[in-house]
């Protein structure tokens, strides 16, 4: 009995030691701040190679098709916007809100598929509901029925992305516990808890991803089509862009993303 009361006592002495250690630490502001930095670092450097690693599965899931079919719209674009930059056209104000709304989309399309291919679904959905803003907003000018200050009415979006929007709007609100567990959650024998890191799921990587490049198609289309019109007398300026378009039409199609019927020019 006497050895179990000294046990307790070592215990007790060894948890004392432990907590003053703690306080000693925390009264060092500096050396706390630096540990704490340091620690920062390690743990931002971690991320990252999780972000790689996850970044690595999506494009297997992704195939080549669909990652060669974007970097053609990337080309695409560049060619577009890079090859009268500077010089103006026969703009008005209708045109030069389509030409923002086109940069705008163009700015953030890198950020938009870092966040779905590393992992991060919800914001990625976030993204891609402004993307569809940004394509109906187009539609609404284009029609003459734009409102400033007002969202976007997703009516006047192409067909294909109206269901789309509601389900980027279900799960960028956060509102629907059960399809953030399955984004967020890593299931235990007898519980599900939270992850503090992304989760690789394929076939929502591949969807979202999908439907980014279905917008960016759309976005190169009313491209050529604000370009023709700014610059009709310099009509050599889409050939190129045209050209590549009708190669990303065929990948598409090949890839199943859209009809067989769709036009490519």
């Amino acid at each position: 009995m006497a050895f179990k009361g000294f046990s307790k006592k070592v215990a007790h002495h060894k948890r004392l030691k432990k907590i003053n250690k703690i306080i000693k630490n925390l009264e060092d502001t500096n050396s706390l701040k630096q540990n704490a930095i340091s620690f920062g670092q390690q743990i931002t450097n971690d991320w990252i190679t999780i972000s790689k690693s996850i970044r690595l599965k999506s494009e297997q899931q992704y195939g080549k098709i669909l990652i060669e079919t974007r970097l053609l719209m990337i080309t695409a674009m560049t060619d577009l916007l890079v090859y009268k930059a500077g010089i103006p056209g026969n703009t008005n104000e209708q045109l030069g809100k389509i030409l923002q709304l086109i940069s705008i989309f163009y700015q953030g399309e890198l950020y938009t598929e870092k966040i779905i291919s590393e992992g991060q679904y919800v914001k990625a959905s976030v993204a891609i509901k402004q993307e569809i803003e940004i394509i109906t907003r187009i539609n609404e000018i284009k029609k003459g029925v734009d409102k400033d200050g007002q969202t976007p009415n997703v009516k006047y979006a192409p067909p294909t992305f109206k269901l789309h929007y509601g389900d980027m709007n279900q799960i960028g609100h956060i509102s629907q516990p059960d399809i953030l567990s399955v984004l967020h959650s890593v299931n235990r024998d007898t519980f599900s808890a939270a992850s503090i890191t992304p989760i690789f799921n394929g076939n929502i990587a591949k969807n979202l991803y999908e439907i980014h490049l279905i917008i960016f198609y759309n976005i190169i289309r009313e491209s050529i089509e604000l370009f023709q019109q700014l610059y009709p007398e310099d009509l050599e300026l889409v050939l190129p862009a045209c050209k590549i378009f009708t190669i990303i039409v065929d990948c598409l199609k090949t890839a199943g993303i859209i009809k067989d019927n769709e036009p490519n020019s």
